[in-house]
């Protein structure tokens, strides 16, 4: 089955995410998926009012992937591909 997964960064003044330790964190938490492809998308937007300003900077990464396929017979029997972990 074809799935996504959308990874967006928080960015606050004492603790900044980086999106490719969000990337390698979930691609670690799912060794059995497969990667179809990865959209990167970088954001920078600015406010001003009344001599006040602030940056904002957004990245964020959709990863499209396919998980392994396990089939369910109607006697219970389970098909499809094995984790390594089981073998």
């Amino acid at each position: 089955m074809i799935r996504t997964k959308y990874l967006v960064t928080s960015q606050n003044f004492l603790d900044t995410e980086e999106i490719d330790d969000l990337i390698n964190y979930f691609l670690e938490e799912n060794p059995q998926i497969e990667i179809i492809d990865i959209k990167y998308q970088s954001n920078i937007s600015a406010v001003a009012d009344s001599g006040v300003s602030a940056t904002y900077f957004n990245n964020s990464a959709l990863i499209i992937y396919r998980e392994p396929e396990k089939y369910i017979s109607r006697l219970g029997i389970e098909f499809g591909e094995e984790d390594d972990e089981q073998r």
